[in-house]
């Protein structure tokens, strides 16, 4: 039986959440099968083989392999007899979308639309084993984005050169566009305010969104303004019209449907999660090999 995993479960508030995951032979011993509702995964594996299982396909996995799992991705880990451990490294998905799009980055939405996830090899002495190691160590004091920042600023160019998606495809026009729609006060504009900042015809964002970003512009913008009350119930105490009203939504009960199928709970609730979240501490980052 498989679980969907929610952020605002166990590190709501937080930029990302890491961990060094140890997976032996014993059922008990290993992650069950899973999905995630709204965040992806970094992870490295630093030690032993194993495999990772993904639906119905199997993925082996050694010392020095890089993948990264997208929210959909029903997945397991299981080891071979001498084990496997790996940095596991969790990060909401508006924020991984939104700096994909502000770094101008090539192929992100390309790698959420790949059948299986993305898998590339890296030195485990090298420049990426080093920056999970320190995001890792980061995690048991004050976790910043900025750690965030520099590892993903590490970590692309190698998935980059194992998908060939180097050059970045997408109109500048678009990409602006989609950064600019980060701001609250073009948020609460929503989708006018996108094809403003555009400057193309609604059927050009409709199929140049569709294209480049596997979505419809309706659904972009009402997932930056879910992704920016999620923030605000987790980092304010105003109250829920206000929320919904800064971001953007036309009312609280249309706001509170659009949380509630998103999120799998109501904005109040959410919020109580956050505040119950608590964040079980990393490993040493000196143990990571």
């Amino acid at each position: 039986m498989s679980t969907i995993l929610r952020w605002v479960e166990f590190a709501a508030g937080l930029p990302y959440h890491a961990a060094l995951v140890p997976v032996t032979g014993g059922h008990r011993d290993r992650p069950e099968p899973h999905t995630h509702a709204d965040f992806h995964e970094l992870v490295l594996v630093t030690a032993g083989a194993g495999t990772q299982r993904v639906g119905d396909a199997e993925m082996p996995l050694r010392a020095g392999d890089l993948m990264l799992v997208r929210p959909p991705d029903l997945h397991e880990f299981a080891a071979t007899a001498v084990g496997m451990r790996f940095v596991n490294i969790a990060f909401p998905s508006e924020r991984w979308r939104a700096f994909a799009d502000l770094a101008g980055l090539a192929g992100t939405a390309e790698w959420d639309r790949r059948e299986l996830p993305l898998i590339a090899r890296t030195d485990l002495d090298g420049p990426v084993a080093a920056e999970f190691a320190r995001v890792l160590g980061a995690c048991t004091g004050t976790p910043r984005v900025l750690d965030l920042v520099r590892l993903w600023t590490a970590v692309v160019p190698v998935l980059e050169r194992a998908d060939g998606t180097a050059v970045d495809r997408r109109p500048g026009w678009l990409v602006s566009a989609c950064v600019a729609m980060s701001r609250e006060e073009n948020l609460r504009e929503g989708l006018p305010r996108l094809l403003a900042l555009a400057a193309v015809s609604s059927g050009h964002l409709a199929r140049s969104m569709r294209r480049h970003y596997g979505c419809t512009p309706v659904a972009f913008v009402a997932g930056r303004r879910l992704e920016h009350a999620a923030l605000l119930l987790t980092t304010t105490t105003e109250g829920i019209g206000e929320i919904a009203q800064r971001c953007g939504f036309s009312g609280q009960s249309y706001f509170g449907r659009l949380f509630q199928r998103r999120y799998g709970m109501a904005p109040r609730e959410y919020r109580e999660a956050a505040r119950r979240a608590v964040v079980p501490a990393a490993m040493d980052s000196q143990d990571i090999k």
